[in-house]
């Protein structure tokens, strides 16, 4: 019982560290369209820009705002 727990915890954790983490890239893809409709004239490498994203979440596309929360939610349990 003992060895099947341990080989248990051993593959969930070498899932776990296999699985891709969220990345900037996901960001780009889903959230390039919302970026030039509403921060377009703010250069996107600022920190003006997630105050802009912040600012007009309401009217970011349901993409973005996945990828948004799930680049948050990685960054928090990293």
């Amino acid at each position: 019982m003992l060895i099947r727990l341990a080989t248990i915890a051993t593959l969930i954790s070498t899932v776990a560290v296999a699985a891709p983490a969220p990345d900037r890239a996901a960001l780009k893809r889903h959230c390039t369209g919302d970026y030039l409709n509403y921060c377009g004239d703010i250069d996107p490498d600022s920190p003006e820009v997630q105050a802009c994203f912040k600012k007009n979440k309401p009217q970011l596309s349901a993409a973005c705002q996945a990828a948004i929360g799930s680049y948050t939610k990685a960054q928090k349990g990293s």
